[in-house]
């Protein structure tokens, strides 16, 4: 005799599994979104403090801020979502947002906990934030603001180097061994440049005074 194996039972895990997966991808999709909307606020906050354009920068900044702190709450509730990797992207970029923006309007250097990210992230900022000061230290120079830029050149200086100390980075940070080597090129660049630029407001207050 041939016993039946009743797999009704089955059909209807099937079902309720088909329809949380659905309602995770959906979740999933949702976090894409709000991680491209950091990624884009955050982008356009630096945009507008470089352009001086300060309050349209400060409110990119808190639209960055909201959006990542809506995907935050998604990862408390469903911790696979963690491997999305446009997340990390998302908290990198705000992080580069962030410490720019405090640094050039508030004279502060925050860290990764009043930043709200995790270490990793942080340190892949920094590592951005390098080449976005350079970039600042550039327009100071250009404007004849010598003293700004050198200030601007030191705090550079010692981030990149502080980031030097960060050894064991290059086996558990993606990217950490590349952006390091960015960072040096970008601060003896800029080195060369700042060198330049006073070396020629020097001859030309000497020959204002002749």
């Amino acid at each position: 005799m041939i016993i039946m194996v009743d797999t009704s039972k089955f059909q209807n895990v099937a079902s309720r599994i088909e329809q949380r997966l659905i309602e995770l991808d959906n979740i999933r999709e949702e976090i894409i979104k709000l991680s491209r909307k950091v990624v884009r606020n955050a982008g356009q906050s630096i945009e507008n403090l470089h352009n001086k354009n300060f309050e349209q920068s400060k409110e990119k900044l808190l639209m960055a801020r909201d959006s990542l702190s809506e995907v935050s709450k998604y990862l408390k509730k469903e911790a696979t979502f963690q491997q999305i990797g446009i997340i990390g992207v998302a908290m990198q970029e705000y992080a580069e947002a962030k410490l720019l923006y405090e640094l050039i309007m508030n004279n502060e250097l925050l860290s990764f906990e009043e930043i709200g990210i995790n270490e990793q992230y942080y340190i892949l900022g920094i590592a951005d934030l390098i080449g976005e000061l350079r970039r600042h230290i550039l327009e100071k120079l250009v404007e004849g603001q010598t003293d700004e830029a050198k200030k601007f050149y030191e705090i550079m200086k010692k981030l990149y180097g502080s980031f030097l100390q960060i050894d064991y980075g290059k086996n558990l940070i993606s990217e950490f061994r590349r952006k390091k080597d960015t960072a040096r090129v970008l601060v003896e660049r800029t080195l060369s440049d700042l060198f330049v630029a006073v070396q020629g407001k020097k001859l030309e207050e000497k020959l204002k005074g002749e």
